[in-house]
Formats: structure tokens, sequence, C-alpha cells
């Protein structure tokens, strides 16, 4: 009995050991990489995060993307697959640009990719800042928009009225020529 309980007690002690071994890093991103190849609908935005990181994007530049993303509620599996299918730059260069997410799962489903040349002048012009630092919301002041009453227009529209019997048109029969059916309805033109 004191035998099978000292061999109970070893092999869980050799299980806790065996259970805190540091494993190298490389190991655990393959093992996600493989899990997520066979359940791609598990997909976190931390893992797309972290490919971006291992195919050389720059932290700067994997925060922007990461956080264009999130604000445009991008899911993380769209995100996954175009990395599968287009890359990484390719995926920076789309966020940038401001390609919806329908249009990237059109062309993920399609097969196709869009014209990256348009994307980068694209993602280029989304880089530039406004003259000063001014913030992209502040670009149009909505309380300098008029209300209507404010709005004046010219008197010459005021008495403005087009001509129904132009080319290709009869002209319309007035209501006077139109014949009661005595139910509050007119039948027809008399």
């Amino acid at each position: 009995m004191v035998l099978g309980l000292f061999l109970i007690c070893m092999t869980c002690l050799g299980l806790a050991i065996a259970g805190t071994v540091v494993r190298s890093p490389g190991q655990g991103a393959r093992r996600r990489d493989l899990e997520l190849e066979r359940h791609p609908e598990r997909v976190q935005h931390g893992d797309v995060e972290a490919r971006l990181l291992a195919g050389g994007v720059s932290a700067p530049a994997v925060e922007r993307v990461m956080r264009l993303a999130r604000d445009r509620r991008f899911s993380a599996r769209t995100l996954w697959r175009w990395i599968g299918a287009h890359g990484v730059d390719k995926l920076v260069v789309v966020v940038d640009a401001g390609l919806a997410e329908d249009a990237m799962l059109e062309h993920l489903d399609a097969g196709t990719a869009p014209r990256w040349e348009s994307l980068r002048v694209f993602a280029r012009l989304s880089e530039d800042s406004l003259p000063a630092g001014m913030p992209i919301a502040e670009l149009l002041d909505l309380d300098s928009i008029p209300t209507l009453d404010d709005l004046t227009f010219p008197t010459e529209l005021a008495d403005w009225s087009t001509d129904a019997t132009g080319p290709g048109r009869s002209p319309l029969p007035s209501t006077a020529d139109w014949e009661s059916d005595g139910d509050g309805g007119w039948s027809s033109v008399a």
C-alpha cells in the first residue's frame, strides 16, 4: 500500500515538473498558428497583431492598423484571412487606404485582389495631416452652416414653373373637366 502511494505521488510530482518546463516562445506561436489553421473561427485581434509583428511590420504601424481595424469594427477573422491570402504588408495597405471590410470579403471570396497602386495612393493620402495639425473633425465646422431660415433664394425662382405640355407630353385636363362618380372620386374626363 505504501509502495502504491509512493508511486502515485512520484507520478504526480513528475507530471507537475513536466508541466512547468519552459517552452520557447516560437513553439507557443507555432502551436497557436496550427490551432487557428484547424479552427479559424477562434482567431482574435491579438493573433492578428502577433502575426503583423512576426511579419516584420513596425510596432507603431501595427498599433495604427489595429486601432483603425477596431474603430472600423473589422472582424479578426477577415484580417486573418487577408493575411493568409495576401500577406501582412497588403493588410497594412488596405487598412490604411480605408478599404471596407465588405470589399475585403468580396475579394477574399472571389479569390481576387484590389488594384494595389490605387490603394497605395489612398493609404499615402491617409497619412497626410492637415495644416497646423488640424483634426479632420474640425475641417468642417458644423456650427457655421446656416439654418434654413437664414438662407435666401433669388426672387426670380419664386414664380418659376414648368411647361406641362413639353415635347412628347399631352396637356393634363383641369379638374373642372372631370366628372364625379358620386362617391367622392372622379370617374372619367367629361
